[in-house]
């Protein structure tokens, strides 16, 4: 199968692919809309990121999850078909080593295909516990242009990494693909019958074009099947399909400011996700108070001579803007001007 390139133990462990694996890889690519990198991830850091998912969500199993996924957003985890939950990891510990985002061998070739400035878009993963059904053939997102055929024929700008933690053999249910679909028309039917799949190894990457179809197999087994699913995206692009109700990315901004300078541009995404959840907590420290009815709103440094801290409409702004409280603060009064 010339979708799959198979990769030495010495190219795992150095990070370096020899040019004609690179080569390879990307040609198959091009060419399907998918490659299978055999044995590109060392198995000791596979192992170590499959215990970082039991640590975070191994105790939840089926049931938990379905409870966790049914609370309210934001959630760290959505439901996506039966028994199968895609779920947003805090990318502490191995999660977030850049040996894992930042892989040197999957950057060189993803390099290729996105370019120099791309970004890790989402850091999520998907769990299929035992009983769930085959997923409908799907694109991670859709063509960017639905006419005119000029969508099917664009270069790719999204690619999703899946990493699987376990050996899955086919009663596990592997990822299936459509071999050449990123080149379909955006409603184009496809068949079962005409779907690929093998089974994948602890160190095995499957790279797919964000526009190949694809579906995760039934589970037949009795084991849960965790996929990590790494996107990355030209920097123009952003996933607003997948990820309304929750964040695609989630590393703390301490760990963030950890990482070495080299790689922290590949995960802006995660700092500016990161930074803006502490909106509000950081709108808590601002020394104002809430506006009091009136003329008048209750400022902790109001200006000399202002009684019991209440604010002339006249009178400076506290906020230091260097405006009438009237024409600041105090616009958002009821009171008429004065």
């Amino acid at each position: 199968m010339d979708w799959v390139v198979g990769t030495s133990p010495d190219e795992s462990a150095s990070g370096e692919l020899l040019p004609e694996t690179e080569s390879a890889a990307v040609a198959a690519f091009h060419e399907h809309g998918c490659v299978l990198l055999r044995g590109a991830l060392p198995v000791t850091i596979v192992e170590a990121m499959h215990a970082d998912y039991l640590a975070q969500f191994g105790a939840m199993g089926a049931a938990g999850m379905r409870a966790a996924a049914a609370e309210a957003p934001p959630n760290r985890l959505l439901e996506v078909g039966g028994a199968r939950y895609d779920i947003t990891p805090r990318m502490i510990g191995t999660f977030g080593r850049p040996e894992v985002f930042a892989n040197p061998a999957l950057l060189k070739i993803l390099r290729q295909l996105l370019g120099r400035g791309m970004q890790l878009s989402n850091f999520t993963m998907v769990v299929s516990h035992p009983g769930a059904p085959q997923q409908h053939a799907h694109r991670d997102c859709a063509h960017l242009f639905d006419g005119g055929g000029v969508g099917p024929n664009l270069p790719v700008y999204a690619v999703n990494v899946a990493v699987p933690l376990i050996d899955v053999d086919l009663e596990t249910g592997p990822t299936a693909v459509w071999l050449g679909s990123h080149r379909l028309p955006q409603n184009a039917a496809v068949k079962d019958a005409d779907m690929t799949h093998c089974a994948l190894r602890r160190g095995d990457c499957m790279m797919l074009d964000y526009r190949t179809l694809h579906a995760g197999l039934a589970n037949r087994s009795q084991e849960a099947r965790p996929i990590v699913y790494m996107v990355y995206a030209r920097p123009w692009f952003f996933d607003d399909v997948n990820h309304v109700k929750r964040i695609p990315l989630d590393m703390p901004v301490e760990d963030y400011e950890e990482l070495p300078p080299a790689v922290r541009p590949l995960l802006i995404r995660a700092f500016s996700h990161a930074v803006r959840s502490r909106w509000h907590e950081l709108e808590g420290r601002a020394n104002r108070r809430d506006m009091s009815a009136g003329n008048a709103l209750q400022f902790s440094h109001a200006p000399a001579g202002s009684p019991a801290g209440k604010v002339s409409r006249n009178d400076p702004c506290p906020c230091g803007s260097g405006k009438k409280y009237k024409q600041c603060h105090g616009a958002f009064t009821a009171a008429p001007a004065s």
